[in-house]
């Protein structure tokens, strides 16, 4: 039996990233932390942040509350080699890169000058070629604005970004798709430490 997620505990981070020999890191106060000894305390850094003008605002953040509800984010199937050797037996495929989806909707503010979530969400993914980590907590029943801590589950994908598309509907809400550039490294269900 499959559980229904419930609506809004969600946490969704974007952690600014520098990789090191094939490995994703975030950038933190005190330094690279790798993604495979990810802690609690290095995403903390960045789960607090809802505005540009914060401490670090510049550079990631807990962008949640400006995330549109059809967020596509997980994975998807991987590419394959079906190279085959003297002894491959049958019908033979070997996964190469692993693919996930990473897309979301970001509702724009009415005043670019605003300091909000929405201006901090379009800071961060206006313009391509920015690398994240995007950190994912669902499992928990966390509300957003709860800190990381030890034992909570996260799901952590690296990305760069594209060029956000800008959506106007008539009579909606004006929102910015982004869809990020997959670089091949996720790590799903992964269990923070201190």
């Amino acid at each position: 039996m499959t559980a229904k997620l419930l609506p809004g505990w969600e946490t969704v981070i974007l952690a600014p990233a520098y990789e090191v020999n094939g490995i994703p890191n975030i950038i933190t106060s005190t330094g690279l932390v790798p993604v495979t000894s990810m802690t609690s305390a290095a995403l903390n850094e960045y789960q607090s942040i809802t505005s540009s003008t914060a401490t670090q605002g510049g550079a990631g953040g807990n962008i949640s509350s400006a995330i549109l509800n059809d967020m596509k984010l997980g994975l998807a199937a991987s590419d394959t080699d079906k190279s085959k050797t003297l002894t491959s037996k049958g019908d033979t495929q070997t996964p190469t890169l692993t693919k996930f989806d990473s897309e979301f909707n970001i509702l724009r503010d009415a005043s670019t000058s605003a300091t909000g979530v929405y201006n901090l969400a379009h800071d961060l993914t206006r313009a391509p070629d920015a690398a994240y980590v995007i950190v994912h907590r669902v499992a928990g029943g966390k509300d957003s604005t709860e800190a990381f801590a030890s034992g909570d589950e996260v799901d952590m994908y690296y990305v760069w970004t594209d060029n956000p598309v800008p959506g106007y509907g008539d009579a909606k809400y004006q929102d910015v798709g982004v869809k990020f550039v997959s670089h091949g490294y996720a790590l799903v269900g992964y269990v923070l430490s201190a």
